[in-house]
């Protein structure tokens, strides 16, 4: 059923609720403390996990007690400097912590740091997957639009979306958790220029479903995180509209997980 926005709770400048309640900030029943949303002995990958939300949910996982967290980014100085902030996250200091710098559009350099993260971990398989990387493309019309700018934004969200289920799919544990940061853009009313984005974030969502179609023994989630401010949208009209705490990604993962 397609619901417009006229039939929806008021939101705000952009987006309109679902809900009459709308959340924000984290709230008690999500807290990663929460004794049956601990995950001790887990082993979590993330890409995209030096910054923004990929960050935010590495120390969420941390807190709830991951035994390893395996974060991947192009930065390594981002990386190295996240890493320390994951590890401070653990309360009882238990989280051991890996990273490795890739890009995830170039197929055997992907599952090259994946193989090196899992021999670093000690052969261990993947209890938890969560995609996050990816770029916000520069804003335009689809009309005239920059083939270098468009080819970019190809290789580095859809083929690093791709390279990366290739890559883990062999190392996961027989009944893994896999999570795709999706956005809300692909799936709500047509936002100015942004079209670009947009495609390639709905284009994942279906790549992900059809993975989970093929692996239902895998737990498998398109998950969108809502309005935050990141470096991802530092640069557009959406900066300071970061309705949405970073943190609150933990909401819908954790619900899937327990």
């Amino acid at each position: 059923m397609t619901v417009s926005n006229t039939e929806l709770y008021p939101g705000d400048k952009f987006f309109k609720s679902f809900t009459k309640t709308w959340h924000n900030k984290p709230y008690p029943q999500i807290s990663p403390f929460r004794p049956e949303l601990r995950i001790t002995g887990s082993v979590v990958f993330i890409t995209g996990g030096g910054t923004g939300i990929g960050l935010a949910t590495a120390k969420a996982f941390a807190k709830a007690g991951a035994k390893i967290l395996a974060i991947f980014g192009r930065r390594i100085d981002r990386l190295r400097s996240a890493a320390k902030e994951i590890r401070e996250a653990n309360p009882n200091g238990t989280t051991t912590v890996i990273f490795e710098a890739v890009d995830l559009s170039q197929r055997a350099a992907v599952e090259a740091a994946f193989a090196n993260a899992i021999k670093m971990a000690g052969e261990v398989q993947i209890d938890i997957f969560i995609h996050n990387a990816g770029i916000l493309q520069t804003q335009g019309f689809v009309g005239g639009y920059n083939y270098e700018l468009y080819r970019r934004g190809l290789d580095l969200n859809m083929d690093g979306a791709f390279n990366t289920v290739q890559a883990m799919l062999p190392l996961l544990a027989p009944d893994a958790k896999v999570f795709n940061i999706s956005s809300c853009i692909a799936h709500i009313s047509l936002m100015p220029r942004c079209w670009a984005y947009a495609a390639t974030k709905i284009a994942n969502v279906k790549m992900f479903d059809y993975f989970q179609a093929e692996n239902p023994n895998l737990h498998v989630v398109n998950v969108h995180p809502g309005v935050v401010n990141t470096e991802l949208n530092a640069a557009t009209e959406h900066d300071g509209v970061g309705v949405d705490d970073g943190l609150m990604l933990s909401s819908p993962i954790f619900d899937a997980i327990s």
